[in-house]
């Protein structure tokens, strides 16, 4: 009779494998440069079109030129002679950074934590809102359409319907970036949350969980909207 012989770091492997497939993406809202975020934005995508005016605009900002040089990049006339990829340049040129170089980061840890992967099947917060609020009126109001706008805003706006491909999602290093807000952008998306245009669904699955996840996302909108900051909404498989 033979006997198979099993490797127990093959079978440790699978079952962490197994365990990390399970376990759902941890999301982060980092804090970027208001003025600058849209505008960076809108120049990828003109370059991607074959147009450079826009580029050329944003590369006139002292700011931008700043953090091409810090990055060690010194010809920034042309996107063509920049080797990042669209989500490495969004976030390395617009990003919030203290005084020592250091990203700034927004909120507690905890609401950090609990924002970052919801006890839900997307691991989303911001997913599961979007999911389970409902308008109050009869016909959708103009509060709850701001609401629910500017949560895809965080959730699609960098996707395929906008710039054809899924490029923001499959950055270098694994940056995946899915939206973002600009600081007044913020403040809607706060005062909407706040306000009383919206109800939670009657079949949420998770009872309360609506409120929770409102309660660590408004916390991270305050803070950005303290330092007078846009935010930039990631995801971390």
């Amino acid at each position: 009779m033979s006997i198979a012989y099993i490797n127990r770091g093959d079978v440790l492997g699978q079952v962490m494998k197994a365990d990390h497939q399970s376990t759902t993406p941890f999301y982060t809202l980092d804090g970027c440069h208001s003025g600058l975020v849209s505008n960076v934005f809108k120049a990828l995508i003109s370059s991607q079109q074959k147009a450079d005016e826009e580029w050329t605009k944003m590369c006139e900002h002292p700011k931008i030129q700043d953090r091409f040089r810090t990055q060690g990049i010194h010809e920034w006339d042309s996107r063509d002679l920049i080797s990042w990829d669209d989500p490495t340049i969004l976030f390395t040129l617009t990003r919030m950074l203290d005084d020592d170089g250091l990203p700034i980061m927004l909120g507690e840890d905890r609401n950090r934590e609990r924002f970052g992967r919801f006890p839900h099947q997307t691991g989303s917060t911001i997913q599961y809102v979007r999911d389970n609020v409902r308008d109050l009126s009869s016909q959708t109001s103009d509060l709850f359409e701001d609401l629910v706008t500017h949560l895809d805003f965080l959730l699609n706006r960098c996707n395929s319907d906008v710039v054809d491909d899924e490029r923001y999602m499959d950055g270098r290093a694994g940056l995946s970036i899915m939206g973002f807000l600009t600081f007044e952008e913020v403040k809607t998306l706060r005062s909407t949350l706040l306000g009383g245009g919206w109800s939670v669904a009657r079949d949420e699955p998770i009872d309360g969980g609506v409120r929770d996840a409102i309660r660590h996302l408004n916390a991270l909108l305050l803070a950005a909207e303290r330092r007078g900051a846009g935010i930039i909404h990631r995801k971390h498989a």
